[in-house]
């Protein structure tokens, strides 16, 4: 159509982060049964947590794991409650800052001139002329919410990954605790049911990769194109309006993406540290059998529990300082190709 870079570079974000939602969506449609399995799993594994002092039904070190499980519960839910307003206020940032930019313009040339352009939030192109007045409410409402929905896709799916490493950090912290009062234990019935719930983990770790895998690919492949043009709107472009709409899609972006990488790195982490738990427990004081049950949970807890892009990359803060060194070196060469 003849278009510069510049005015592609308006669109290639803006159709990019529409399909990375969209293929989110879908497999979180497709693979759907994965997704209930996993969330009832949570929910039936999830800690009760009570109020009960030492009483004489209730021994000292059962009160301190239960003081343990307490306290990483509320801190969990704290935190992740703090973290989805915040991704929330950063989506609701962009989604406002598009499709109020038009009509703020509009309104501004009309007290200016006495007289407006339409205009809309994306270019457009339709089977009618989607410019005529009459049509432009109608027009304007269905790019509004088409623009909802794909921030919902977006919003959703990962706002279920955040919750998914946070618990699962809260499940492998508890799990540590659990380990450490189960090895000098002499009948070994309490650390057969510790084995069991940290395969119920691992197992559940694995569904989640089901879940994201391919989406995930998809995400970092594309996060370099969305941080490169965004970058390079914020820097050239010479309207304001657009210039703060792409600032907002700068942030979003960098942000979901870090959010992404950084949940990735704390799944690892937490259940690495279920080795060093163990390691630093009274395993000494076992006997010979136990010790050789704590060897190979040891050994098994080395590998991490880890989320990959489809088995090329894994999700962790690695992975987003490769995306930032690619963006900026895709960013460098386009802004020299454009001058």
């Amino acid at each position: 159509m003849g278009k510069s870079i510049l005015e592609l570079s308006y669109m290639v974000p803006c159709a990019t982060i529409c399909l990375l939602s969209s293929v989110k969506a879908t497999f979180f449609y497709v693979h759907q049964e994965v997704l209930i399995d996993v969330v009832k799993k949570l929910k039936n594994i999830h800690p009760d947590v009570d109020d009960r002092k030492v009483t004489d039904e209730i021994t000292i070190e059962e009160e301190e794991l239960n003081d343990v499980v307490r306290r990483n519960v509320n801190e969990s839910t704290k935190f992740l409650k703090s973290l989805i307003k915040l991704d929330l206020a950063i989506c609701l940032g962009v989604v406002v800052a598009f499709c109020l930019q038009p009509i703020s313009a509009m309104g501004y040339e009309y007290w200016k001139t006495g007289t407006y352009k339409v205009t809309f939030p994306f270019n457009v192109k339709y089977f009618f002329d989607p410019y005529s007045k009459a049509v432009w409410p109608f027009v304007y409402f269905h790019l509004v919410w088409s623009t909802f929905i794909s921030f919902f896709n977006t919003f959703g799916t990962d706002t279920f990954f955040f919750a998914f490493c946070v618990y699962m950090r809260m499940h492998f912290r508890i799990l540590q605790r659990r380990f450490q009062d189960a090895v000098c234990e002499r009948e070994g019935r309490q650390f057969v049911e510790v084995v069991k719930r940290h395969q119920d983990l691992i197992h559940l770790a694995d569904q989640v990769e089901i879940l994201y895998s391919k989406s995930t690919l998809f995400n970092i492949v594309t996060s370099s194109v969305l941080i490169c043009l965004s970058a390079f709107n914020v820097t050239s472009v010479e309207d304001m309006g657009v210039a703060i709409s792409f600032m907002a899609f700068l942030s979003m972006s960098l942000t979901q993406i870090f959010l992404l990488c950084y949940f990735g790195d704390m799944l690892m982490k937490s259940s690495m540290e279920i080795s060093d738990a163990i390691y630093n427990s009274e395993w000494y004081q076992a006997d010979q059998r136990m010790k050789r049950n704590v060897l190979l949970v040891l050994t098994k807890s080395r590998r991490p529990c880890k989320l990959t892009a489809a088995r090329f990359a894994d999700v962790n803060l690695t992975a987003f300082t490769t995306i930032l060194s690619r963006s900026w070196s895709l960013f460098a060469l386009l802004k020299t190709v454009y001058k």
